[in-house]
């Protein structure tokens, strides 16, 4: 009996430590959030700052009065990034590429969509931005900045699959294919940014992961200008048919099939 109690007991302390030992590390990631939310720039000094950029501290007065007045500025630098010229280079390509095959076109242009994101010189600090500010004193700007390229995404991939008589798949449309897009390139470029061994931005011999991904979410949510298949018809036969017919065939084969009672 006695034992028994010890060992009640030992559960019983094994179970508080663990409880506070989770509590605490919660705490402290909380508590990091917190800080680099209320201050991003906590780090800075501007001695360093200017030694890194290579001028003294007076030519940084000649543009800002205060070191507050240049956090306010690279903020909205960051939170609103400018995409224009990004976007401008993935028309050209989609341009140049008018020639080739869909799969190739689709490969090509999304190769140099990441390799545009990944060789960023402000990509990481504006990610950093997107976690801090962005979800609190920049939420505004940072949201207005992912419309954007959210935007920009789906005009440049909705201009390479309707020159080859693409269209997006109901309820979808460009807009929302390029949301689904700017999410899959952030999360891959930031896989890439850790271990680049593991999302390669792809090559001669290889398409990369982000490519490859491109290629197959486009396949399943758009369709050949026409074709009466939605979103729901593509997955149904691509995840519950054993037949493998396209989408357009189950859904024709689901409209004619008989109603029983009960159905």
């Amino acid at each position: 009996m006695l034992s028994l109690i010890m060992t009640l007991k030992a559960g019983k302390n094994d179970e508080a430590r663990e409880k506070s030992r989770a509590a605490l590390l919660q705490a402290g990631a909380d508590m990091m959030v917190e800080q680099a939310a209320r201050s991003p720039f906590a780090a800075f000094r501007l001695r360093n700052l200017c030694e890194r950029a290579g001028y003294s501290t007076g030519a940084f007065y000649m543009h800002w009065a205060s070191v507050e007045e240049y956090y306010d500025e690279l903020a909205r630098l960051l939170s609103e990034p400018e995409y224009k010229a990004v976007f401008d280079e993935l028309v050209r390509e989609v341009e140049a590429s008018a020639g080739a095959g869909m799969l190739e076109a689709v490969i090509h242009v999304a190769k140099q969509d990441f390799r545009l994101l990944v060789e960023d010189p402000l990509w990481d600090a504006t990610e950093f931005m997107n976690v801090t500010w962005g979800r609190s004193r920049f939420r505004g700007p940072v949201a207005r900045g992912y419309e954007e390229a959210d935007l920009g995404t789906g005009h440049v991939y909705g201009a390479l699959l309707a020159q080859r008589g693409r269209e997006p798949r109901p309820p979808l449309d460009w807009d929302r294919i390029g949301v689904i897009l700017q999410g899959l390139i952030e999360g891959l470029g930031l896989r890439h940014k850790i271990d680049e061994s593991v999302v390669q931005p792809g090559d001669d011999s290889s398409p990369g992961l982000y490519a490859t991904a491109v290629a197959a979410l486009l396949a399943v949510l758009t369709r050949p200008v026409g074709d009466p298949g939605d979103i729901d018809d593509a997955l149904h036969a691509m995840l519950d048919s054993a037949d493998g017919a396209e989408p357009s065939q189950q859904a024709a084969h689901a409209h004619h099939q008989p109603t029983t009672p009960g159905s």
